[in-house]
């Protein structure tokens, strides 16, 4: 094959290869697959990826660019890596070239070196060697930079900074020939050996999760761990990795938030000192490069992140950990439209790596396979301190009224508590003051012009903010409509804080939510009150509730049940069960027994009374059947086609279009479900529709998606509609 024209990967969101010529001293050499070459793409400049050598008779065109730089000498993605990319973009059915670039940090996909930080470092010239020192008699700091370096040989720009030596003064003796500069990359510094000195004890349940997953052999070695909150999940994971750097293999352990990170770096580094290193976006790029790095060379034994983290490159990888593997955040909502948990469980099996999925609130897909025999499932029934699950109290809210928010009897169940200086959460999945204002006379609710949806009114800003799009205007008390008067309607967590501080005047109160929590700073300081005892009631969102170990926490509340029970979505009664659990969970974790406050109109409900009187997996073997008859997943398999536009007819258009055709091509049993406007049909001033495609088998359901897509690029009504697919969706809004 010719070495004159070459296939690039380039991130663009487009299907197709581009081919380009390379420079006669680059045809003698033998280009490796995956490494970065800085491309001409229209006008711009991009980093694209060498994919093979193109075939010149597939190319029709007269002319090619030519590259204009080789970034690398050898891949920086393993042979296994790069197949796993291939794997992504053939199973979400998107662009390769997009794809392969979630494997790099933001510096590498920027075309930057892939080099550690690096430190300079300065030392005498022959000529600074021999000069008379009096001849800087009037440049004393230049003076005394000279003297350092001749006394103590090379210095670091930074040890002589600490010595008062200004950059500008080693900058005039460079220039002046006397010192001279050199650049040094800065490896990761750790100890070589680790010391174990952590001596937890284990319970017989942790001990046998330990043996059974350390003891795996074969292919089979995908585990489910569900152990009840308080079960010492943690404490499973770091034994087995233990067993696992011992035997000098790596482990990639994932998390849903990176909220979470500090507090799991932490627990990490307990037991495996500066070998444990974290990734994710509240870093910046240089800190994020350093440990992609550090993990693609091998020198750091663990690396702890979210989402992206899947797809870091690890050279001796034994083990992928998945904590709270049921959390929606694992899934990507635009773009690459990826599962981090699903691509884990595909690179651990590429790699012949273990991978451990933990909850104690498994989705209901991993349920099932752990059901039909593709995982091992492991169950811790109790917590590591004895105490019992907590205990759960219902609130009428049809018979118990409600002030702001609260009732009577849940704010006496908080004073019992607190005056036992215990701590207490509440959770409210709403943030704001109020979802809507109504008014009095025409009940006209203040929506948000270019959403489907109503204002939120945050109080404190006098604002009507839109969560969706954030448009905003200043809340005026007064309607638009008819000028009656105009009044919240609903809590958030700012209303319930104003309740609670009129309740308790004397007592910490600690909010954590999106408005609270501006800065990694911000959250850091918040959760450090939390956890201290400092703040006695601590109130949020699902950002309190994910994780978080409370020692104090005795009594946990949700203030309304209501919310997250019904809704469009098929998975809303999972989520419903997941979060009720999750958040129950943080109360009563070591001396005393906790309780759950409930407040609900709905205390009848039999799926909420099977998770209160039974547990978990009682409620998945009732909820699971009310998906078999409609073929949800995990009974099937599903995609969703989602288009948008400024115009509602162009949406509808474009998705019947689709629907048609597909339906003349469909050779197999895929169903094409719509179209339908989506949950909120309008959104940031566009009309959202979609059409989902639904199939028991996935193969099938696979090869009609290419053919679904050849369908879409061919027709006319693309240039009208921005669409996307999601493939294993878990959210339909």
């Amino acid at each position: 094959m010719s070495k004159d024209l070459i296939d690039v990967l380039v991130p663009i969101p487009l299907l197709e290869r581009f081919s380009y010529k390379l420079p006669e001293e680059l045809k003698k050499k033998n280009l490796e697959r995956g490494i970065r070459i800085k491309i001409p793409f229209g006008n711009r400049l991009l980093v694209g990826i060498f994919w093979n050598y193109s075939d010149p008779s597939r190319n029709n065109r007269s002319s090619y660019k030519f590259i204009k730089e080789v970034i690398d000498e050898t891949s920086l993605l393993e042979k296994k890596l790069l197949n796993l990319a291939e794997w992504a973009s053939r199973y979400y059915h998107y662009p390769l070239g997009e794809v392969i670039t979630y494997f790099f940090p933001p510096s590498l996909r920027k075309g930057k070196k892939a080099k550690f930080k690096e430190s300079t470092f300065w030392q005498v010239t022959e000529k600074g060697d021999f000069i008379d020192l009096s001849g800087l008699g009037r440049a004393p700091n230049q003076r005394k930079g000279l003297e350092l370096l001749r006394e103590k040989g090379d210095l670091s720009q930074h040890s002589l900074k600490a010595f008062g030596v200004s950059r500008v003064s080693l900058n005039h003796l460079h220039n002046k020939g006397l010192v001279k500069k050199r650049s040094q990359e800065q490896f990761p510094v750790y100890s070589p050996e680790i010391q174990y000195s952590y001596k937890k004890l284990l319970t017989s349940e942790q001990e046998e999760a330990v043996k059974t997953i350390s003891g795996a052999k074969g292919d089979n070695k995908i585990f489910l761990l569900n152990g009840v909150t308080g079960s010492g999940k943690t404490e499973v994971y770091l034994r087995c990795i233990k067993e696992l750097v011992q035997k000098g293999k790596q482990a990639l352990v994932l998390i849903p938030e990176i909220g979470l990170a500090p507090q799991a770096e932490n627990r990490f580094k307990e037991l495996f000192g500066d070998r444990v290193a974290s990734f994710h976006s509240a870093k910046n790029e240089r800190e994020r490069l350093d440990v992609w790095l550090g993990a693609q060379k091998g020198l750091y034994d663990i690396v702890i992140g979210t989402r992206s983290s899947v797809f870091i490159p690890m050279k001796k990888l034994g083990m992928i950990i998945v904590d709270e593997e049921h959390d929606p955040s694992f899934k990507q909502q635009s773009g690459l439209c990826y599962s981090s948990r699903d691509i884990a469980i595909v690179r651990a099996t590429q790699s012949k790596a273990s991978i451990l999925l933990g909850s104690a609130t498994p989705s209901f897909e991993s349920l099932m396979n752990a059901k039909n025999g593709k995982y091992k499932k492991i169950t811790l029934k109790k917590r590591v301190f004895s105490t019992p699950l907590p205990k759960t109290n219902i609130i009428d809210l049809r018979v118990h009224a409600q002030k702001q928010g609260l009732t009577k009897f849940l704010i006496k169940a908080i004073k019992k508590h607190i005056t036992k200086n215990n701590q207490v959460l509440l959770y409210l999945n709403r943030r704001g003051f109020s979802p809507a204002t109504v008014c009095l006379d025409c009940g006209n609710i203040e929506e948000c012009p270019r959403c489907d949806t109503s204002l939120v009114l945050h109080k404190r800003k006098k604002l009507l903010v839109c969560h969706h799009c954030d448009h905003n205007k200043l809340w005026k008390k007064i309607c638009t409509e008819c000028g009656s008067e105009s009044r919240p309607l609903g809590e958030g967590t700012e209303q319930i804080e104003i309740s609670l501080k009129n309740e308790f005047p004397n007592t910490q109160i600690v909010r954590i939510d999106r408005d609270t929590v501006k800065s990694k700073k911000q959250r850091a300081r918040l959760l450090d009150q939390a956890k201290s005892g400092e703040g006695q009631i601590l109130l949020g969102t699902q950002m309190l509730a994910k994780g978080h170990d409370f020692a104090n926490l005795s009594m946990v509340a949700i203030i309304n049940a209501d919310q997250g029970m019904f809704g469009s979505d098929f998975r809303s009664s999972e989520r419903f069960a997941q979060t009720f659990i999750q958040v129950s969970g943080r109360a009563g974790r070591r001396k005393e027994v906790g309780e759950v406050f409930l407040q609900t109109y709905n205390p009848k409900n039999p799926l909420l009374n099977t998770i209160i009187s039974q547990d978990y997996n009682a409620f998945f073997s009732e909820a699971i059947l009310d998906r078999k008859v409609p073929l949800w997943p995990p009974y099937s398999h599903l995609a969703v086609l989602h288009a948008q536009s400024t115009k509602k007819n162009s949406v509808f258009n474009f998705l019947k279009t689709i629907e048609t055709e597909g339906n003349n091509v469909n050779l197999g049993s895929t169903m094409l479900l719509g179209p339908v406007p989506s949950p909120i049909e309008k959104k940031a001033g566009k009309f959202r529709g979609q059409l989902l495609l639904l199939n028991t088998n996935r193969k099938e359901l696979h090869q009609f998606l290419d053919k679904l897509l050849c369908m879409i690029k061919s027709t006319k009504k693309t240039s009208k509609v921005k669409w996307s697919l999601d493939v294993d969706p878990i959210d339909l809004s």
